[in-house]
């Protein structure tokens, strides 16, 4: 997700997928988030948050997990969808702070999603949410850009982690946290990134 369009409305993000225009796509599960969920997860309900159209998907299916991919881009889930016919791979067109469930989740996952929120009050309500839509002792995993290191040819989503661990230990354990490539599928755009573990207390 790119911090210059964060927080615009969901019309902007579809007509961003519709052109095509997402430099921030991803190459698939990194090689740390992987080992991070064969480490901590425990469980098989898995969301992703701001799942776009769905490269990350495919590497999580195969894990073994019963996926559910949330966006508010329309154009993005018909992309994620016509990518991922996995029958334990769902998809849906919400927001995630209005969005009801209708089940807890053993693992939530997002990759850009909280370094494009605007502000401390935002960035806390969207952890309190995850919180309450996890099981207990579910996990949840983020990928954000590391401000410390940006990349100064692209710009891009990124926060220090201190706006990221404060907030998160009111409802969560640190479990691990690691620097490391984001993850993109344009190689010469790549950043580094958070990638951070927390489960819920």
């Amino acid at each position: 997700m790119n911090s210059l369009v964060s927080e615009a409305p969901p019309s902007v993000w579809n007509s961003l997928y519709e052109r095509r225009s997402n430099p921030w796509r991803s190459s698939g599960l990194t090689t740390t988030t992987r080992r991070l969920l064969s480490t901590y997860a425990v469980g098989q309900r898995f969301l992703e948050v701001g799942c776009g159209t769905g490269e990350d998907a495919v590497d999580i299916a195969a894990m073994g997990f019963e996926y559910c991919g949330l966006d508010v881009a329309e154009a993005a889930i018909l992309d994620a969808k016509t990518k991922n016919k996995s029958n334990s791979s769902q998809f849906a067109c919400a927001d995630f702070f209005k969005w009801q469930a209708g089940q807890s989740f053993d693992v939530i996952y997002e990759k850009g999603f909280f370094h494009g929120l605007a502000g401390l009050r935002r960035r806390s309500n969207f952890i309190r949410r995850i919180a309450t839509q996890l099981a207990p002792d579910g996990v949840w995993i983020s990928v954000c850009g590391a401000a410390d290191q940006k990349h100064t040819k692209f710009p891009h989503g990124a926060i220090y982690l201190r706006d990221l661990i404060m907030p998160a230990e009111v409802y969560f354990e640190v479990l691990e946290v690691v620097k490391d490539n984001y993850g993109l599928a344009d190689h010469e755009r790549e950043f580094r990134a958070w990638h951070s573990v927390f489960r819920r207390y």
